[in-house]
């Protein structure tokens, strides 16, 4: 399974976040592109304007089909991978849609790494991590782990952030989430959290890790977007001038 939406967009107000072009094509394009090559179809959690989503994608992107679900409320990230699972079976990857990742390794090479992962473990979930400043780690989920380097707790953006390690919204689970996004409660802005889910599982099960390799970025305002399109471009670069010279 592939990527999930859900929350809401600033970058344009006039379209769905996940339209939002990012290097001339719609953010979502660049989340399909990182788990098109490893899985064999995709669940799109929609809400608000989902319409043009799908008017946009149609059933199916790069030969890999798409399965819309509705998410009827924007109630959190949690709910949006609830709504999904009728649509599920097994084990899956999700991945936040506003994610983009460099060009190598690249985000399908970090999504092999995740589910060979969760194949060694058999774990209830397996995040995708790096390790960031600890005032960035205040804006995001925040990782702690054991002696065994197993996740201890998942601390969604906190004042005093407990480590540097942090989520980047790139996931292999086990059905086990689902029954861990539906019992927590929302928190304090009235969603209700992965960051709570994960780490109930954490403490009920077994979550692993697994660092990020080459670079990603969420892309949630224009200047992101600009610094995003710029080391995108920056990479087509290097890599059309990096060829052998003609003799």
């Amino acid at each position: 399974m592939g990527p999930l939406t859900g929350g809401r967009g600033r970058l344009l107000a006039s379209r769905p976040k996940p339209l939002v072009p990012v290097a001339g094509r719609p953010l979502l394009a660049h989340a399909l592109d990182a788990v098109r090559p490893v899985v064999d179809g995709a669940v799109v959690v929609v809400g608000h304007r989902g319409d043009r989503i799908r008017d946009r994608l149609g059933d199916a992107y790069g030969g890999l089909p798409l399965t819309y679900v509705e998410q009827p409320e924007q109630r959190g990230l949690a709910d949006a991978l609830a709504c999904a699972e009728p649509a599920v079976e097994g084990p899956f990857v999700h991945l936040n849609a506003d994610n983009v990742f460099g060009r190598e390794p690249g985000g399908a090479a970090n999504v092999r790494r995740l589910l060979a992962r969760r194949r060694e473990t058999d774990a209830d979930a397996v995040l995708l991590v790096e390790r960031i400043s600890r005032e960035a780690a205040r804006r995001v989920g925040v990782v702690t782990t054991d002696d065994d380097g197993r996740v201890a707790d998942v601390v969604e953006k906190p004042d005093s952030p407990p480590s540097r390690l942090v989520q980047t919204g790139c996931f292999a689970f086990a059905p086990a989430i689902f029954d861990a996004c539906r019992a927590v409660e929302p928190g304090a802005t009235g969603e209700v959290e992965l960051s709570d889910a994960i780490a109930r599982l954490a403490r009920e099960g077994r979550v692993e890790t697994v660092r990020l390799r080459g670079w990603r970025r969420n892309v949630n305002t224009p200047h992101e977007r600009r610094a995003v399109e710029a080391r995108l471009a920056g990479e087509r670069l290097r890599h059309a001038t990096s060829g052998p010279l003609d003799p």
